[in-house]
């Protein structure tokens, strides 16, 4: 029966997947070049934060309500509407540069558009994989295993392919290619994901506290939700400090920060191969608890003034570790959670793992300026360490597992 289901999902699985690789490498263009554009023309690191800060604000306010719109009209319709929406979007961005037209307002207020539709997106994606393949744990594991892993390749392969192309096309041509990328996806989801019903009761359409109120009532995923939110913050500090190294130590130079950011990303790739052998021999959120410890510390390497290859191996080794923490995490949430508050509870554990990140972006730019770069990373070290040290004991310490970690 697994064997047939497997089967009939490939195909839709499949699309699924070509969805998020084009899309994602796309976004990953988008990533480097915008907040590349606002420093080469702006040299201001605080308005570069700004710019990062203000796309992810819509997850931190409209995160929760988004869960309903999730529920109400299903994971497929939802991934159709954020890729409709985003194309002319990102598109604007070079017409109006284009034009001459494009003003440090105007930018922000595209790029908060544009978070406001990718909101939901993740989590519709990720619910889309068990409507798809069935309630089979194994297969599920495994759609979310193939979509993380193109994620990550694209997170390796996009923002190195940026760094080059913006020094040969410029930053602002580079977004035509994303805009055409949420296209490409969208043609795929309505050409191949077949439709699924929403699942969400209508006595409850309105509650969107509800996902909070699941997250709150598991002891585990309460505190793990702390370190979800220091690693929230954390990671935007790191994720500003590439194009800062690239432009302050290494001569405004892209290709650096792309080098970086294809660091983390080719990094989650080799993690995701290994994740999907190590989960198999251990309980898996044992694995994930001294994985969080293993994002953390590779981030020490990145204190010392050290040659670029080291910060290289620091941020590849951190990146690693994360593909061990969410493949379980995501697996358990997706095959446990009642149907009907889905959209909801992926939503609310996405809204609370980033209730920081927009704070992380609008401070990274004064304190690197404040105290450089070795004393920033020592912040993102330090941070980074208690952030992994509290998932740890979460984990040990929880009713649902064994006192003792295997």
């Amino acid at each position: 029966m697994a064997r047939r289901a497997a089967l009939t999902a490939g195909a839709p699985l499949s699309t699924l997947v070509a969805a998020e690789t084009i899309s994602a490498f796309g976004s990953q263009l988008s990533a480097l070049a915008i907040p590349w554009f606002v420093l080469i023309t702006t040299h201001s690191p605080t308005r570069m934060g700004i710019v990062f800060a203000t796309e992810l604000l819509p997850l931190v306010i409209l995160g929760l309500p988004s869960g309903i719109v999730l529920d109400r009209i299903g994971a497929r319709r939802t991934m159709l509407l954020c890729d409709a929406a985003r194309a002319p979007l990102i598109a604007l961005v070079p017409a109006l540069h284009l034009a001459g037209a494009l003003t440090f307002p105007a930018l922000l207020v595209i790029v908060l558009v544009v978070g406001v539709f990718s909101t939901p997106y993740f989590a519709a994606q990720r619910l889309a994989i068990p409507q798809v393949v069935g309630d089979d744990e194994v297969l599920v594991a495994r759609g979310n295993t193939l979509v993380e892993g193109v994620t990550n390749l694209a997170n390796f392969a996009g923002p190195a392919a940026a760094g080059v192309l913006i020094g040969m096309i410029g930053a602002t041509s580079l977004l035509w290619i994303d805009a055409l990328t949420f296209v490409i996806s969208f043609a795929l989801i309505a050409a191949f994901v077949p439709a699924r019903f929403p699942t969400a009761e209508p006595a409850e359409a309105n509650r969107f506290l509800d996902g909070v109120r699941y997250v709150l009532s598991d002891r585990l995923i309460t505190r793990a939700a702390a370190s979800s939110i220091l690693f929230g913050f954390v990671f935007r500090l790191l994720f500003v400090s590439f194009p800062l190294l690239a432009f302050y130590r290494y001569h405004h130079d892209p290709r650096v920060a792309g080098w970086l950011f294809a660091a983390w990303g080719g990094g989650a790739i080799l993690g995701s191969m290994a994740a999907y052998r190590i989960i198999a021999l251990a309980r898996p959120l044992n694995v994930a608890a001294i994985a969080a410890l293993g994002t953390a510390l590779p981030l020490w390497l990145l204190v010392p003034d050290m040659n670029i290859a080291v910060t290289i191996a620091g941020v590849t080794l951190s990146s690693a570790a994360i593909p061990a923490i969410n493949a379980p995490y995501i697996t358990m949430l997706s095959t446990r959670v009642p149907p009907h508050l889905q959209g909801r509870v992926f939503q609310a554990i996405m809204t609370i793992a980033n209730l920081a990140a927009p704070l992380g972006y609008l401070v990274a730019g004064p304190i690197f300026l404040a105290v450089g770069l070795s004393v920033g990373y020592s912040i993102i070290a330090i941070l980074a360490t208690v952030a992994g040290i509290n998932f740890l004991m979460a984990v040990w310490d929880s009713t649902q597992l064994p006192s003792r970690m295997t």
